[in-house]
């Protein structure tokens, strides 16, 4: 049996002779050569850390709420990523689960109950997805292929790829249809981000002791995430409606760094980049080289208004003078309505307003198509 670590797929067999303590005690084994004397366990309520030595270790963990964890060497934390490993492993109390690796491409776990169930769906799993594993396999290869056109590659996604992926996942849907009772079937599907309404079809074909049991929460949550992503579609959606390019930009006054009110339309008659951000900002932050830089770079051909947002004064005067931002700066209070005027869903956002007051473009994020355009407007 293997598995590549970058599916994230997990096997699991029979392993005797183990006794859980209780239904929310998991007991957890690993042998990984190579993986150091320290594992991080995160997904659960809290981040957890366990002493091991030479890659093997032995803990227990309560598992009051199964869930999928995540195991992996503490070097993730500091963001060192060459050659990180990471395991991803649903938890369920009241087993037991080993995880081994025998060679470095692969992981193995077998278990009590739960995870012996969960072995066998995933042979059938590995079996199933060996198209879709050739059809993404060679789609990598022509993506990184220069000699072969962007077109060629769409036309290769969506007649290929696309039914491939598809194909898989009703594969597991009529599994689960087949199978009612198999509740390990369900942490496989919680991986069908992409098409909510077979996960749902699947999770509603199966048995009521799965349904209502302790596969229940993984449901929830994926249909939590599910809401979360529609109601964020819809915002995006709203947004982009009040950020079209030839909008009137929405007139507002704030108070500037220096205490005197300060408004949009005073700054009629030249380019002016709304920039709205935050001292709490990572990305925010990280910009302001690069923006500083073209601030220079095209000096007297247009301003910069950053707004600073959900912050207190003292934060965002701060904030400025640490990073000598040398642009005009306004302070965005709560009951302020420019954030909901300019339907701003995210940070950074940068809107390019023109000299007769409409909007030019939106970019959200720090995007290095920000200053492309501002090459394409100011560098004639």
């Amino acid at each position: 049996m293997k598995k590549m670590l970058a599916m994230g797929l997990i096997v699991a067999s029979v392993l005797s002779g183990c006794t859980p303590r209780d239904k929310y005690t998991l007991r957890v084994k690993m042998d990984v050569k190579g993986f150091g004397d320290t594992v991080m366990v995160y997904g659960g309520p809290e981040k957890l850390q366990f002493v091991g030595k030479d890659g093997k270790f032995d803990f227990e963990v309560q598992v009051d709420t199964p869930y999928t964890a995540l195991l992996y060497q503490p070097k993730l934390d500091r963001g060192e990523m060459d050659d990180i490993m990471f395991y991803h492993v649903p938890f369920v109390g009241g087993e037991e689960v080993r995880i081994w690796q025998t060679v470095p491409e692969r992981y193995d776990v077998d278990g009590t109950g739960f995870y012996a169930e969960y072995h066998q769906i995933d042979l059938f799993v590995e079996e199933a997805g060996k198209e879709m594993q050739e059809v993404s396999r060679k789609y990598r290869e022509m993506d990184e292929d220069e000699s072969i056109s962007e077109k060629e590659k769409e036309e290769f996604f969506e007649k290929t790829v696309v039914p491939a992926n598809q194909a898989f996942w009703q594969t597991l849907v009529d599994y689960a249809k087949e199978h009612p009772k198999q509740e390990a079937i369900v942490p496989f599907l919680d991986r069908m981000v992409g098409d909510g309404e077979m996960y749902k079809e699947a999770f509603e074909s199966m048995d009521a002791s799965v349904r209502e049991g302790r596969m229940k929460v993984f449901y929830d949550r994926w249909q939590k995430k599910v809401e979360e992503r529609a109601a964020q579609a819809g915002k995006e959606a709203e947004a982009a409606k009040k950020q079209q390019p030839g909008l009137e930009a929405p007139d507002f006054t704030l108070t500037d760094i220096n205490g005197k009110p300060l408004s949009l339309s005073s700054l009629r008659g030249k380019y002016v980049i709304l920039d709205f951000w935050g001292s709490w900002c990572g990305w925010c932050i990280k910009g302001f080289p690069k923006m500083k830089e073209y601030y220079a770079k095209y000096e007297g051909k247009f301003e910069i208004l950053g707004i600073d947002c959900n912050d207190t004064e003292e934060k965002w005067k701060a904030a400025v003078k640490k990073h000598e931002v040398p642009w005009l700066h306004v302070y965005c209070p709560e009951d302020a309505t420019v954030e909901s005027d300019y339907g701003i869903t995210g940070y950074p956002t940068k809107i390019i307003v023109g000299p007769d007051g409409k909007i030019v473009k939106s970019i959200v994020g720090e995007d290095p198509a920000f200053y492309t355009l501002l090459d394409e407007l100011f560098g004639k």
